[in-house]
C-alpha cells in the first residue's frame, strides 16, 4: 500500500516494469499542473506519448500490485486533497501505464468495495481539476495501450465517454485542441482497434458526437474520408469496410444525410459493390442493407430517391433471403425492424418493388429454424402498411395474392399454439398473443371484407384439418376479425359459409380449445352483426346447436346450457359470454328462455362466489346482467335481491387491483341501472359513490426506478408518450377508471331527471376527465355524457327536484361549468377522432345553455375550431399529396370520415353564431382572416366548402354589418369561379348567391363583378359535362338571386336573357325548384323585361315550362308545377291562335305532346 507520509518512500511497482527513457515523457504531463480545468494550448511542445510507456510488457499473474488509491489514516500528515492531488500527478506524469491501469481496474472492482469508493473519489478530483489534462491523457492511452491490456482499454473508453458526454455542449468542443486531438484519437482507434467491443463502443461515440450540428463536410472532414476510403473498391480490409459502413448506418438519423453522401452515385456504387461480391461476408452484407434502408428512409430528394429505390429494396430483399437460408434471426430483425420504418414513413417509396418486397418478408413466417418473434416481426411490418391509411391500406388491398398470402402466415402461426386443455384463462392468454394482436390491428385497418370474403377455400381446408390447431385457427380468426375489424358489417357475405361449420365445432369437436374458439366467434358475431346475424341466419346457425339436444325444446339457449353443464371451465365461461352475446342480440325475443336459463346461471354465480372463482363469477354475473338487458325488468323482479345482495357484499370486500370483480361490480351496478330505469333509485346510494370512486382513481401510473426493467409483455402494463416522457399505466386499473365513467354516463342517460342531486357530483367527476392524457376512451365517454347532464339538470330543474342557491339557477350554473370545459378540452385535444366528439357535444350543450361563454372563452372557441379544420387540411393535403406520388385515388370511406368532422366543426360554429349573436360581432374580423385563407389558391374544397358555411352563417345573421367586416371576402368569391375545378366553382357561385341575398348595400358596389364571376361558371366551355352541372346550375341560381335583390342597379333585361337562357336547371334539384318557383313569380305579374315587348320572349318560357313538366315533380314543387298550368293556360287563351300554334310548333315533338295533354 502507498504510504501516505512525506518519509515514506516511492510506491513499490510490479518487478516487470520495463525501464523507461526521460526523454519519452511528454512536455504537456511534465509541466506543473495548476488546479483547474487545465488549457492545452498553452503547453509547451506537447507531443503525441511513446507508446512504450503505455504498453508494460507484461503484469505477473502472480504478482499482484498494490492498489494505487489507499484510505487516508487519521494520523496522516497530508490532508485528503493533497493525497489526491499527488495520486492525480502520479497518474498524469508516470513514465508508463502502470498507474493509470491500476486505477483503471479498481474502478470496476465490486460495488461498496473500499477501493472502488477511493478510486471514485480520485476520478472526481481528476474531472473537477485536471480535466482536459486527464483526458489526454486517456486517449493517449487509448492510442498506444498494448493489445493484452484490451479490458483496461475498453475502462479508459468508458471513463473518456463518461467525461465527455457529462454535459449537453461536450468537453471536445471546448477547445479546437482537445477537438483535434480527440478526432485523431477516435480515427486512429477506428483503423487499428482488433476488440471489436471497444470498436462497437468507439462507433457509438462517434455518433453521439457527429450530431446535426457539426457539418460533417466542412469540421471533420477526416471522418468522412475514412468512411468512403473504407468503402471503395480499394479497401483491403472486410473489418474496415464493416465498421465503416456500420458507421453510415448509425450517422445517417443523426446527421444530415445530405453531408453523409457526397457522391451519390459513388455511395449507391459502393453498396453494390458489396452486394454484387461473391467474397463479402453476410455480416458485411446485412450492415449494406442497414445502410441502404436508412439511406432510402431520410434521403430527401424525391427524384434520387425513385432512380435509387427499386435495385437498392430488391438487394434488400436478396439479403432477407439469405438471412433466412442461415437462420440468423438477429440480422433478420435489424432488417425488418428498419424495413418497417421506411414502411410507416415513405411507403410510397415501397411501391415500385411491393408485391415483391412484401411477400420476401412474409416468407420468414416459413423459416422451420427461425424464433417466434422473428416471424411476428415480418407480420408488424404488414400493419405498418396496413395502418398508412393512404398509401399503404390502398397498395395491400390492390393485391389479392398478398393478402392471400398474409392469411396463409397468420393462420400458420395461430396454428401453433400448445395444447393446454385445462386452462382457465383461455380468452385472455389468447388475446395477448403477439400473433393475435398483429391479426387485430390488420383486420382493423383492412376490413372483414378484404380478408376474409374472397378467400373461403382457404378457410374449408382449416376447418376439414385433422389437426386441433389448423381448426382452432380458423375459427379464432373469424372471430378475431368479426370483434376488430373496422366495418364488421362487410363479413355479412361470408357467414353462409362459415356460421354452419362455427356452430358444428361448438357440439362436435373433441378439443375444448377449438370449442372455445368456436364460441368466442359465435359471441362475437352475436355482438358485431346485430340484428343481420339473428334476422337472417337464425334458421343456418341454431339449428346447429339444436341437434345434439332432440329432447330440450329451446332452439339455442338449451344447447349452451347443456355445454355449461358437461364442459370444463374453459369452455363453460365462453360459454357463459355467447349466452350474454346472444341474448344482448335477441333482446325481447330471449324472455320466452328467461325461466329456464336464471336458476343455472344462479347455481353458477353462487358457485362462484362460495368457491371465491372471481374470474367465473365476473363471467356469471356479466351473463345475469346482459340477460336481464335483454328481458326488461317485468321479469327479473323476483331474482334482484339475490344478486344486488351478492354485489353488495362484494363491494364491502377488498378486491385486488387485477380482480375481475372490480370491473364487473360497475357494470353491473350500470346495466341493473339501465334496466331499472327510475325503479334503480333505492340502490343509487350505493352504485353511484362506488361510481365515482373508481372514476376518481389515481393509482393507474407507475414511475419505475430503472425503465428498462418494466416487463410489458403480459399486458398488465403499457407505456405511454406524453410530449417527451414516457410513462407507464396499470391497464386493469385504467381500464376500471374507464368503465366507471361508462357507468355514470349509462346512468345518466337512462335515469335523466332521476339523477337529481346526484348531477353536480357526477359532473364534478366527469368533465375533469375531458382532458385525460392517458386515454383517449375516458376523453370520448366524458365528452358524450356532458349533454346528458345537462339535459338531467335541465329537467330536474324544471321539475323542481333541484334547488336554486343565491337565485341562480342550478341548470345555469352547470352550464357555465361545462360549455366552457368543452371548449377547453377542444384546444388542448391532438385526436381528431375524439374532437369531432367533443364538437357533437359542444354543439348540444351550445343549444341548451344559449349564451354563457365571456370573450375570452369565444376567442379560445374560434381558435380551437380553426384549430381542428387546420388540422384536417393538413393532413388531406398530405394524403393528396402522397397519392399523386402512386397513382391512385383516396379511398372514399377514408374522405368521408374527415368529412363528418368538417361538417361537426361547421355545425357547431353555426350553432355558437346563433346562440352568441349578441357578443358574436366583434369576433367576425377574427373570422374574416380565416374564413379568407381557406380559399387562397393551394385549399381543398373541403376547406372551401366550410369556409361558405362559416361565411352563409354570418351572413344570415350579421347581413350587412358582416360585409362591411368581410369585404376582401367577396374578392375570393369572384375569383374561386374561376378556378378550374368544378367542386370549387360550385361553392363560391353558392356563396354569391348568399351574398346577394343579404349583402344589402355593401354587396351592390360589386354587382358587375358578382355578375362576370357567374357568367364565367355558366359559360365555361365544360359547363354542361357531367363534372361541371352542379356548378353550372348553382351559378344560375346565384344569378337569379341578383336579379331577385339587386335589380334596379342592373341592366335588367340583359341578366334576364342570360339567366333564362340556361333555364330550366335539370341537375341540381334543389337549385331548381327553386329557380323555377322564382321565374313562375316572374311570369305570374308579367314582368315586362321577362316576356319582352309584345311577350317576344314567351316561346322561351313556354319551352322551359314544358321541360319542366315533362320531368313531372322532379324539378318543381307541385305547387310550382300547378301555377305553370294555370299560367299556361292563360297566355294560350290570350295569345293569338297564330301566335300560340307557332311557339307550339317550335318544341321538340315529345314536349309538344306533354303539353297538349296538360292543357
Amino acid at each position: 500500500m502507498v504510504s501516505t507520509t512525506p518519509s515514506s518512500s516511492p510506491p513499490r511497482r510490479v518487478s516487470a516494469r520495463p525501464p523507461y527513457s526521460r526523454s519519452l515523457l511528454p512536455l504537456r504531463f511534465k509541466a506543473k499542473l495548476l488546479p483547474g480545468r487545465g488549457n492545452p494550448s498553452k503547453s509547451r511542445n506537447w507531443s503525441r506519448p511513446s507508446p512504450s510507456r503505455l504498453g508494460p510488457s507484461s503484469l505477473s499473474s502472480h504478482e499482484s500490485p498494490l492498489p494505487l488509491v489507499s484510505p487516508l489514516s487519521r494520523s496522516s500528515p497530508y490532508s485528503t486533497r493533497d493525497y489526491l492531488r499527488s495520486k492525480a500527478i502520479q497518474i498524469l506524469e508516470s513514465p508508463d501505464a502502470l498507474p493509470l491501469t491500476f486505477f483503471l481496474n479498481e474502478l470496476n472492482f465490486p460495488e461498496n468495495s473500499i477501493d472502488l469508493m477511493n478510486a471514485r473519489k480520485l476520478l472526481n478530483y481528476l474531472k473537477k481539476n485536471y480535466l482536459t489534462s486527464f483526458c489526454l491523457c486517456l486517449v493517449s492511452y487509448l492510442k498506444f495501450c498494448a493489445t493484452e491490456f484490451v479490458n483496461c482499454k475498453e475502462y479508459a473508453f468508458d471513463v473518456l465517454c463518461q467525461i465527455l458526454t457529462e454535459n449537453e455542449h461536450g468537453l471536445w468542443q471546448e477547445t479546437s485542441f482537445m477537438n483535434k486531438e480527440l478526432k485523431s484519437a477516435l480515427l486512429d482507434c477506428l483503423n487499428t482497434e482488433s476488440s471489436i467491443k471497444i470498436l462497437h463502443k468507439i462507433l457509438d461515440f462517434v455518433v453521439t458526437i457527429a450530431t446535426k450540428e457539426v457539418r460533417l463536410g466542412s469540421e471533420w472532414p477526416e471522418l468522412l474520408e475514412f468512411v468512403y476510403e473504407s468503402i471503395g473498391s480499394d479497401s483491403d480490409s472486410e473489418e474496415k469496410l464493416k465498421c465503416a459502413i456500420s458507421l453510415l448506418y448509425k450517422l445517417i438519423p443523426q446527421c444530415a444525410v445530405e453531408d453523409l453522401v457526397i457522391s451519390i452515385d459513388s455511395f449507391y456504387d459502393s453498396l453494390m459493390d458489396i452486394f454484387d461480391s461473391q467474397e463479402m461476408s453476410l455480416e458485411v452484407q446485412v450492415q449494406a442493407a442497414l445502410a441502404s434502408n436508412r439511406f432510402l428512409c431520410y434521403w430527401t430528394n424525391r427524384s434520387d430517391h425513385d432512380r435509387y429505390s427499386t435495385v437498392l429494396l430488391v438487394e434488400i430483399v436478396l439479403t432477407i433471403a439469405t438471412l433466412i437460408e442461415h437462420g440468423s434471426d438477429k440480422d433478420i430483425l435489424a432488417v425488418v425492424n428498419e424495413l418497417t420504418v421506411l414502411a410507416k414513413e415513405k411507403p410510397w417509396s415501397l411501391s415500385s418493388q411491393f408485391d415483391y418486397l412484401v411477400l420476401s418478408v412474409l416468407r420468414i413466417v416459413d423459416g422451420v429454424e427461425l424464433q417466434d418473434r422473428t416471424k411476428i416481426i415480418a407480420l408488424e411490418f404488414v400493419v405498418a402498411l396496413s395502418e398508412k391509411r393512404v398509401e399503404g391500406r390502398r397498395m395491400l388491398r390492390g393485391s389479392q395474392y398478398i393478402i392471400l398470402k398474409l392469411l396463409e402466415k397468420i393462420l400458420l402461426l395461430l396454428a401453433n399454439l400448445e395444447d393446454d386443455p385445462e386452462s382457465g384463462t383461455a380468452e385472455t392468454d389468447i388475446q395477448n398473443l403477439p400473433v393475435v394482436r398483429c391479426l387485430a390491428r390488420i383486420a382493423a385497418a383492412l376490413g372483414g371484407e378484404v380478408l376474409v370474403n374472397n378467400f373461403p377455400k382457404l378457410f374449408a381446408s382449416h376447418f376439414d384439418a385433422e389437426d386441433w390447431q389448423s381448426r382452432h385457427a380458423a375459427v379464432l380468426f373469424l372471430g378475431i376479425v368479426a370483434e376488430k375489424c373496422s366495418k364488421p358489417k362487410e363479413l355479412k357475405h361470408g357467414w353462409n359459409q362459415m356460421a354452419g361449420r362455427i356452430i358444428r365445432s361448438v357440439k362436435e369437436d373433441i378439443h375444448p380449445h377449438v370449442r372455445w374458439a368456436a364460441l368466442y366467434t359465435i359471441k362475437q358475431f352475436s355482438k358485431h352483426f346485430k340484428p343481420e346475424f339473428q334476422d337472417k341466419y337464425h334458421e343456418k346457425v341454431m339449428p346447429a346447436l339444436t341437434k345434439a339436444m332432440d329432447d330440450f325444446n329451446n332452439p339455442r339457449v338449451q344447447t349452451l346450457l347443456f355445454i355449461m353443464q358437461k364442459v370444463n371451465h374453459m369452455v363453460q365461461g365462453e360459454t357463459l359470454k355467447v349466452l350474454s352475446a346472444v341474448a344482448h342480440s335477441s333482446q325481447d325475443h330471449f324472455a320466452e328462455y328467461y325461466s329456464s336459463v336464471m336458476p343455472y346461471l344462479k347455481v353458477i354465480m353462487m358457485t362462484a362466489n362460495e368457491e371465491l372463482d372471481h374470474n367465473h363469477l365476473a363471467d356469471s354475473v356479466e351473463c345475469i346482467t346482459m340477460v336481464w338487458l335483454a328481458v326488461g325488468k317485468d321479469k327479473i323482479r323476483s331474482d334482484i335481491d339475490m344478486v344486488v345482495q351478492l354485489l353488495f357484499s362484494l363491494q364491502g370486500s377488498k378486491l385486488e387491483e387485477n380482480d375481475p370483480m372490480r370491473s364487473q361490480l360497475l357494470q353491473a351496478w350500470a346495466r341493473l341501472g339501465k334496466c331499472l330505469g327510475h325503479e334503480f333509485k333505492p340502490y343509487m346510494s350505493v352504485a353511484i359513490p362506488r361510481l365515482l370512486k373508481s372514476a376518481k382513481i389515481r393509482s393507474y401510473i407507475i414511475i419505475p426506478e430503472n425503465p428498462d426493467d418494466v416487463d410489458e409483455s403480459d399486458g398488465s402494463i403499457r407505456a405511454l408518450i406524453l410530449g417527451d416522457r414516457k410513462i407507464w399505466v396499470k391497464t386493469k386499473v385504467l381500464e376500471e377508471k374507464l368503465t366507471a365513467c361508462k357507468g355514470l354516463y349509462l346512468i345518466a342517460d337512462e335515469l335523466k331527471e332521476g339523477l337529481s342531486v346526484w348531477i353536480k357530483k357526477v359532473a364534478r367527476t366527469l368533465v375533469p376527465r375531458l382532458k385525460f392524457a392517458h386515454s383517449e376512451e375516458i376523453r370520448r365517454v366524458a365528452a358524450s355524457a356532458m349533454p346528458v347532464l345537462l339535459k338531467s339538470s335541465k329537467v330536474a330543474t324544471q321539475e323542481g327536484y333541484l334547488e336554486w342557491s343565491a337565485g341562480e339557477s342550478p341548470f345555469k350554473k352547470l352550464c357555465s361549468y361545462v360549455v366552457p370545459a368543452l371548449v377547453k378540452a377542444l384546444s388542448k385535444e391532438s385526436l381528431l377522432e375524439i374532437a369531432a366528439v367533443i364538437l357533437d357535444s359542444l354543439d348540444e350543450c351550445m343549444k341548451m345553455s344559449e349564451h354563457v361563454l365571456d370573450e375570452d372563452q369565444t376567442d379560445l372557441f374560434l381558435k380551437a375550431i380553426m384549430n381542428v379544420l387546420e388540422k384536417i387540411s393538413s393532413l388531406s393535403r398530405s394524403k393528396v399529396g402522397a397519392i399523386e406520388g402512386i397513382n391512385q385515388t383516396l379511398p372514399d370511406e377514408e374522405n368521408g370520415e374527415e368529412q363528418k368532422v368538417y361538417d361537426k366543426a361547421a355545425a357547431c360554429l353555426s350553432t355558437f353564431i346563433i346562440t352568441h349573436k349578441n357578443s358574436f360581432s366583434p369576433f367576425i374580423v377574427k373570422l374574416a382572416p380565416c374564413i379568407e385563407l381557406m380559399w387562397v389558391k393551394d385549399r381543398i374544397v373541403e376547406e372551401r366548402r366550410i369556409a361558405l358555411h362559416v361565411f352563409c352563417d354570418v351572413a344570415k345573421q350579421f347581413q350587412e354589418e358582416a360585409f362591411r367586416r368581410c369585404k376582401i371576402s367577396l374578392l375570393f368569391l369572384f375569383k374561386a369561379c374561376k378556378d378550374e375545378n368544378p367542386e370549387v366553382q360550385e361553392v363560391a357561385a353558392q356563396a354569391i348567391g348568399t351574398a346577394a341575398e343579404f349583402g344589402g348595400s355593401v354587396f351592390k358596389s360589386f354587382l358587375k363583378e358578382a355578375v362576370s364571376a357567374l357568367n364565367a361558371v355558366m359559360g365555361h366551355r365544360n359547363a354542361l359535362q357531367m363534372e361541371y352541372v352542379m356548378a353550372h346550375d348553382t351559378a344560375v341560381s346565384a344569378l337569379g338571386k341578383i336579379l331577385q335583390f339587386h335589380r334596379e342597379k342592373l341592366k335588367a333585361e340583359k341578366v334576364l336573357r342570360i339567366w333564362l337562357g340556361h333555364l330550366p336547371l335539370k341537375n341540381n334539384l334543389e337549385e331548381a325548384k327553386v329557380v323555377h318557383r322564382q321565374l313562375c313569380s316572374l311570369v305570374e305579374v308579367s314582368d315586362g323585361e321577362l316576356l319582352g315587348t309584345q311577350k317576344a320572349y314567351l316561346s322561351e318560357i313556354v319551352a322551359v315550362y314544358s321541360e319542366i313538366l315533362w320531368a313531372g315533380k322532379k324539378l318543381a314543387t307541385e305547387e310550382t308545377v300547378n301555377q305553370m298550368i294555370k299560367q299556361l293556360k292563360l297566355h294560350s287563351r290570350r295569345s293569338p291562335p297564330s301566335t300560340w300554334r307557332s311557339i307550339m310548333l317550335s318544341l321538340e315533338p315529345h314536349l309538344q305532346k306533354k303539353l297538349e295533354s296538360t292543357l
